[in-house]
């Protein structure tokens, strides 16, 4: 070969790989169409729900997020339902791939009532939900978010107003999709993706089996929605001890009954103290009354007995019973629900609570059966006569305690336990 070809075929070489290096990568793009409606059932009063979307965005892990829409646009959702319409949110090229997440971003909600026009307040304005948006090259894939404004919009107890989005996300790929206007955009066929339920709670979390109860009083105050509400609790006491044989009567005194929760620590459901005759609750097969009251809704997981003194009538007479505390502290769970009964039940077991010193001494060690109802019927006749019906157990536990006064489930004395008092304290050993 002589010289001159080997150089043209080196120069073909060169213009090839060069050629192979400038070359743009290719990018290939679907269309991907987002649309809003409304599914409310009947709204009473409000006539119209105006939402404004500020932006529109989705999100994976190649991308991160992108903004789809950043014009503000507001979409009256009644105007939507009563149409039988879904308005379009945006209408755009997507990079193809799959999309993880959608969000939107809202910045007010005005609603009209038969007073006028009043601006919810929004627990976030945030609503990213978790969906899968598969974009195709050359079709066309869709998210509708398909508000549903009745279970979304709350009244406060002085007529304000809260929305807490709930909305059904439905996505599909390979869509037909036809937009007559921005007011009314059809979408047939496609496969569907995502088709998932989420609502936002008063923090503003959304998912899944979050929202905010038709039922749950909130109120605003600053810039914080709150719960708030009450709910009926009634708490009661009786006895299921066996055969006790001499002793013919344990009188017990409540000094207090509490409950606890995260958000309100300790409250205080009664503070008068109350005496009991656990035998005698037991021979008339009835249930006393420890009070009955209204408390801030919301769910307790703790209640307690504040106890100052026993006293154990045998044949020989009245005797103090020895306590290894006062404080009878229970986990379990009290769900008080607005406009609703809830009830706590503490069945001492007296035959078990009470024990003898080898010298005749009485220690009481409280056995209790504690149960817990939600939306329960109680018919309180008289203060020793209360009946409860139906409801929903949430709690049905026996705890016990110990000689250091610990208490808890399979904690109690053994009625084996050789027992004496000393210097105030209970302690193991003595004679019997």
């Amino acid at each position: 070969m002589n010289r001159t070809k080997i150089l043209t075929v080196f120069a073909l070489i060169a213009v090839v790989l060069l050629a192979g290096c400038l070359q743009a990568p290719t990018t290939t793009q679907g269309r991907a169409v987002f649309t809003i409606k409304d599914a409310a059932a009947d709204m009473g009063t409000v006539s119209s729900i105006k939402v404004t979307i500020d932006s529109v965005q989705v999100h994976n892990a190649t991308e991160g997020w992108v903004t789809v829409s950043s014009t503000p646009q507001t979409y009256d959702l009644l105007k939507l339902k009563t149409e039988g319409s879904q308005a379009l949110l945006a209408d755009v090229s997507l990079k193809t791939g799959t999309y993880q997440q959608v969000r939107l971003m809202n910045s007010k909600v005005v609603v009209t009532d038969a007073s006028g026009d009043h601006e919810a307040k929004l627990p976030s304005g945030d609503l990213k939900i978790v969906g899968e948006l598969t974009v195709n090259t050359s079709s066309t894939s869709t998210a509708t978010f398909d508000f549903i404004a009745d279970e979304s919009l709350h009244v406060t107890g002085n007529g304000e107003y809260i929305f807490a989005p709930v909305v059904k996300l439905e996505t599909r790929e390979n869509a037909d999709v036809d937009v007559s206007s921005k007011a009314n955009v059809k979408i047939n066929r496609g496969t569907i993706k995502t088709n998932i339920k989420v609502g936002m709670d008063i923090d503003g979390n959304i998912g899944v089996g979050i929202n905010i109860s038709k039922d749950t009083k909130l109120s605003i105050e600053g810039e914080k929605i709150k719960t708030g509400g009450l709910g009926r609790a009634v708490f009661i006491i009786k006895d299921a001890a066996a055969d006790m044989g001499t002793v013919s009567s344990v009188k017990v005194t409540i000094d207090s009954v509490q409950v606890h929760s995260a958000a309100e620590g300790w409250v205080n459901v009664s503070s008068t103290p109350q005496t009991y005759d656990l035998l005698k609750l037991k021979t008339e097969g009835s249930q006393a009354l420890l009070a009955d009251v209204s408390l801030k809704t919301g769910t307790y997981q703790q209640v307690r007995l504040m106890t100052s003194k026993v006293v154990v009538t045998d044949t020989s007479g009245d005797h103090e019973a020895k306590l290894p505390s006062g404080d009878l502290k229970i986990v379990g769970e009290l769900t008080v629900n607005a406009s609703s009964t809830s009830t706590a039940t503490f069945d001492f077991i007296a035959n078990e609570s009470l024990h003898v010193t080898g010298n005749g001494e009485y220690i009481f060690a409280p056995v209790v059966k504690l149960e817990t109802r939600e939306n329960a019927d109680v018919d309180v006749s008289s203060k020793e006569n209360v009946k409860i019906n139906r409801g929903t157990i949430k709690t049905n536990i026996k705890v016990g305690m110990d000689i250091d006064g610990n208490s808890g489930v399979g904690l109690n004395i053994s009625k084996e336990t050789k027992l004496s008092i000393g210097g105030g304290k209970i302690k193991i050993g003595g004679t019997s």
